[in-house]
């Protein structure tokens, strides 16, 4: 397995997500990377079960009709594992050099990891020094499970790709993040809300101080739909997205759709809160909402009365260089936030760590 967090120039990234498949292309730019590719194809509901790739020949043919249709030549990719499969935490250590630290983790890894050291990959970075104790070094620890790793490169091999990188969602989102806007003094958090899961990575100049996988997303809003109603799911779907709205009620649509957003901002809330109790004097002065359903009307605003941070949209692909002629801006400022863990993992470069 390629280091967790090892990096290679033009890489196709891949963010495969239970409803869809998000594909970026990016390459180096003067100031700013270009955008070169990017497109999303849809998935079954029954291509994902219980998190995990229950079709894989099916997902794989899809990144290989993706790839075609973008004319994309390019075979080394990166994709992500889900924040479900991955253990990060942020250890002191007493400062030592890199071979010291890499006999010292294989040795007392046990004490932690909360995982069978055999069924997990292992990657460390030595972050800085530790803010209260000046002989130990801060070394933030990632163990992902292998069973998870395997299955996406796995499926990119079936898919005719190279697998180079396997990241993780929470640094793919940061990377996307530091790359266009760029990370400054103040500590931000950074939500993106898929379909059924959304992962939050609090940092503070481009360090990840927390992260957390939450459980919710956009499929909660269509079953809660398709419950209200008693429609199917893909019904449900159309509705949601606008599409057959006109045949139902609107006051109906606004409570199923406030009731869930509702419960999405107490989840995040808890989060938050959780984040405090930890680390009381590190308050969020930002907080960016990515992710496909990000976009619902309002989104934005619920969460800043809510949870009383201001909250921007998060679009970084409205951030790189681009030729309208290839895509349209109004496009761009609708899909981009989706794309934002496809952006991270796009811009990963080789030889880093």
């Amino acid at each position: 397995m390629p280091p967790l967090f090892s990096k290679t120039e033009h890489l196709i990234g891949l963010d495969i997500g239970t409803h869809s498949i998000k594909l970026t292309q990016v390459q180096s730019g003067d100031i700013k990377p270009k955008l070169v590719s990017m497109g999303i194809a849809s998935l079954p509901r029954d291509a994902f079960a219980e998190g995990r790739i229950a079709q894989p020949d099916l997902v794989a043919n899809l990144i290989r009709q993706l790839t075609t249709h973008l004319k994309i030549k390019q075979k080394s990719a990166a994709v992500s594992v889900s924040g479900y499969d991955v253990m990060i935490k942020k250890i002191e250590l007493p400062t030592m050099t890199e071979e010291e630290l890499e006999t010292r983790m294989h040795s007392e890894l046990g004490q932690y990891i909360p995982y069978n050291i055999d069924e997990v990959d292992i990657d460390y970075q030595v972050l800085d020094i530790a803010k209260d104790r000046p002989n130990f070094m801060e070394v933030l620890l990632v163990a992902a499970k292998k069973e998870s790793i395997g299955d996406f490169n796995n499926l990119l091999k079936i898919a005719g790709l190279d697998p180079y990188v396997v990241d993780v969602d929470f640094f793919a989102l940061g990377n996307a993040f530091e790359i266009t806007y760029g990370f400054e003094e103040e500590r931000i958090a950074l939500i993106d809300i898929g379909a059924s899961k959304s992962v939050m990575n609090i940092s503070h100049k481009g360090i990840p101080i927390f992260t957390r996988s939450i459980s919710i997303g956009g499929n909660q809003v269509t079953d809660n739909l398709k419950n209200f109603f008693n429609i199917s799911f893909e019904e449900a779907e159309k509705v949601k997205l606008g599409e057959t709205s006109e045949n139902y009620a609107a006051q109906d649509m606004e409570e199923v759709f406030v009731s869930t957003v509702s419960g999405w901002v107490n989840e995040c809330r808890r989060a938050v809160d959780f984040y405090y109790n930890n680390y009381p004097d590190s308050r969020i002065e930002k907080l960016y909402l990515s992710g496909g359903s990000c976009r619902l009307p309002g989104l934005d605003r619920v969460f800043q009365e809510q949870i009383e941070i201001p909250v921007e949209i998060f679009n970084p692909i409205a951030h790189l260089t681009y030729e309208t002629k290839q895509f349209d801006p109004a496009y761009i400022e609708y899909i981009g936030p989706q794309m934002a863990i496809s952006l991270g993992l796009a811009l990963r470069k080789s030889k880093e760590k």
